[in-house]
């Protein structure tokens, strides 16, 4: 006999043989039984759950002559035997797919009238992908799916219900087709292995029906291809080599690598995996489903209850929920799932997911507010656990404590390293982070250890760098801060910066935000060599120093109409390389 699929050896042939859809057969074998049976029914459900198998159950049960008192087929008559082989004259089967157009419905309503093989038979339709109809077909089909002739039954299978017309869905009865459940699958890979010879795991089985998404077909495809990989052996090494899967352990390094913001580990993963052949795609939709067990972990105590996975996996999750952070785990989810679409897009698969994973394990490589959000995370988490501040020693270093100093009837804080105290982290009212770990640095001893006291023109020539390093340290937007300050005086090691009493905006950001003046007054005694101070204030006309950006204009002499104002427009027109054109 010609070789046969396993899904297809093995497809069940009576309603008891049906897996893990005890809800459909027990309500269709009660109305064959008590003969009331609909005139269309809609098996809607994912692939590989029995929709088309069931019908031609039905189908059986309906025209079996031998069926006795139940509604099972004998199997062995004319009619079972032919609808088994496919070849029997009273059902009808069409694919919604090659049969959507208006004629086509128009032909089944012809043959609709057509009288059964044998007396007292039924007639059955089986319209598979029956969402694929168009509008018009759909609604030339209507008036005889509603009033079929008695010997006339409908069943219209699909994997989508919601494109079918509403008026078709309620003219049908609906039975739902549910996922297989994982050990039920697990159960049935198992019986038909035994039939079949085939020497299998149950950690293997296990990670073919994980895998399967609870089809069974899939299940039995799946199943088939690794035992032909493995000569009739298939374990848990044999699937994975198979299936291009990671193995269990894979997952859990990702996790670790996430939580430490360890790349290096992360990008080594991905070079391991592609090395061995792993399918990178299903292992980032993999990952994405490992990272969403580890957040319903994190936030559903019963766990238990609503996955359909096994004990030692939701052990895992739960374990490793505690060395995660929330919004980390909501980042990776976000950040797989998007790589996931530019992998279905035919992006190059290898670099994708190293950039994601990147972003997931340095989330300061981006800007959007979930990489703010787990930054912060992060660093309220080192605060809490004491590690704020780190010395190159390893040990805690000082803090600076907040001083008020007051210039011009205005309280200025002022940083001073003098007494060693503990600071909450800095709050940003635009959601601009800095980088955390940089701008937390204590300031760094001098290099030199001098007594004397600096002058102004010693800070002048160093501060072109200072404001770079700034940049470099503190990141761009308060580096813009910085493009208006001008050191105006020194005074026992004690830096007084300027800026323009015209543009408040600038002072109120940069005297409120003490880990940036903390950072200064680190990268000014580096450079000086002598550990300093710094504290702001405002001027009319701050002198610029050299090397400083250009200061923009202020809000009084834009719109200023008088004679030697800024023009604004020719401002715009200028940095734009335009003209300015009136209607």
């Amino acid at each position: 006999m010609e070789y046969q699929a396993l899904y297809r050896k093995h497809r069940p042939q009576r309603f008891d043989q049906m897996v893990g859809q005890e809800h459909v057969t027990q309500t269709l074998t009660r109305e064959v039984v008590e003969g009331r049976i609909a005139h269309a029914y809609l098996f809607a459900g994912p692939r590989g759950t029995g929709k088309t198998t069931t019908a031609r159950l039905l189908a059986k049960a309906l025209n079996c002559p031998n069926r006795g008192d139940g509604a099972e087929p004998c199997n062995t008559c004319v009619s079972c035997v032919a609808i088994t082989e496919g070849n029997s004259l009273d059902v009808i089967e069409l694919d919604a797919a090659s049969h959507n157009k208006v004629e086509d419905v128009r032909e089944i309503r012809i043959n609709v009238g057509t009288v059964a093989a044998a007396g007292g038979a039924k007639r059955i339709y089986i319209l598979d992908e029956a969402h694929m109809l168009s509008r018009a077909a759909g609604n030339a089909l209507l008036k005889t799916l509603e009033e079929p002739p008695d010997h006339v039954v409908f069943v219209l299978a699909t994997t989508e219900p919601y494109k079918l017309l509403d008026t078709i869905r309620s003219r049908s009865q609906r039975f739902d087709f549910q996922p297989v459940a994982t050990d039920v699958l697990v159960d049935h890979l198992t019986s038909v292995s035994a039939a079949e010879g085939i020497e299998a795991t149950a950690d293997a089985l296990g990670v073919i029906a994980a895998h399967a998404n609870g089809s069974v077909r899939d299940a039995l495809s799946m199943l088939e291809q690794v035992a032909a990989f493995g000569d009739g052996v298939v374990g848990p090494e044999t699937v994975g080599r198979t299936l291009g899967l990671a193995d269990r352990e894979a997952y859990g390094t990702l996790v670790g690598a996430i939580a430490d913001g360890d790349a290096p580990t992360a990008l080594g993963l991905v070079a391991e995996l592609a090395g061995r052949g792993a399918d990178l795609r299903r292992f980032a939709a993999e990952a994405v489903e490992y990272f969403r067990g580890i957040f319903l972990a994190q936030y559903a105590p019963n766990l238990d209850e609503i996955v359909d996975v096994s004990a030692d996996t939701v052990a895992e999750w739960r374990r490793l929920a505690d060395t995660i952070s929330r919004p980390a785990v909501l980042r990776a989810v976000d950040v797989l799932g998007d790589a996931l679409l530019q992998l279905r897009q035919g992006r190059e698969e290898r670099l994708v997911v190293e950039l994601a994973l990147l972003r997931v394990t340095r989330p300061e490589t981006a800007t959007d507010t979930a990489a703010l959000a787990a930054r912060l995370d992060r660093l309220e988490t080192r605060v809490q656990s004491g590690t704020w501040r780190r010395g190159a020693d390893g040990a805690s270093a000082e803090a600076p404590v907040v001083t008020e100093t007051v210039d011009q009837g205005a309280p200025q804080p002022t940083i001073s390293a003098a007494t060693p105290v503990a600071i909450p982290p800095p709050a940003f009212a635009d959601g601009a982070g800095a980088e955390t770990e940089t701008a937390a640095a204590a300031p760094a001893e001098p290099t030199t250890a001098s007594d004397g006291d600096l002058d102004l023109a010693q800070v002048e020539a160093v501060w072109p760098n200072l404001v770079a390093r700034v940049r470099e340290d503190a990141g761009p937007v308060r580096h813009s801060l910085l493009k208006v300050a001008v050191p105006q005086s020194v005074a026992k090691r004690t830096i007084t910066v300027a800026l323009p009493a015209d543009q408040p905006f600038y002072y109120q950001r940069l005297s409120q935000d003490t880990d940036l003046t903390a950072t200064v007054a680190d990268i000014a005694s580096t450079l000086l060599g002598v550990g300093v101070t710094v504290s702001w204030t405002t001027s009319d006309r701050p002198q610029r120093g050299p090397g400083d950006a250009e200061t923009m204009p202020g809000h009084g002499e834009l719109v200023d109409s008088s004679e030697g104002a800024i023009d604004a427009s020719a401002i715009v027109a200028d940095l734009l390389g335009g003209e300015v054109v009136s209607d």
